[in-house]
């Protein structure tokens, strides 16, 4: 039984393509950084191609634990051209990053 077109196309030309979807899909993923939650501050971000600045909304989830308790993480979801950093209010965020010479212009 041949579930093939006469078009020319063999098993070899179907696994080649196959093989090269598999690799397209696979997707590396790794950690880019991590920080402690100071607190009373908030986590900023700024937009290098933009010069926007906004708070971060963090997401937290639950889990539970060995022990039966409720664990909590709290996440964020990184955003392409921009840097994150916590501050005490908007004013110092700006400080903070003259000081690494990110900004040159900011949006109020």
């Amino acid at each position: 039984m041949r579930i093939l077109p006469e078009s020319g196309i063999t098993n070899e030309m179907i696994c080649q393509t196959q093989v090269e979807l598999l690799e397209q899909q696979k997707q590396e993923y790794k950690l880019i950084g991590s920080m402690r939650k100071v607190p009373g501050h908030t986590l900023f971000s700024f937009n290098v191609q933009t010069g926007e600045i906004k708070p971060v909304k963090l997401v937290r989830e639950a889990s539970i634990g060995l022990d039966g308790k409720p664990v909590f993480k709290e996440k964020i979801t990184v955003e392409k051209d921009c840097y994150y950093e916590q501050a005490l209010n908007r004013k110092n965020f700006i400080k903070r990053l003259k000081r690494r010479g990110l900004v040159e212009r900011v949006k109020e």
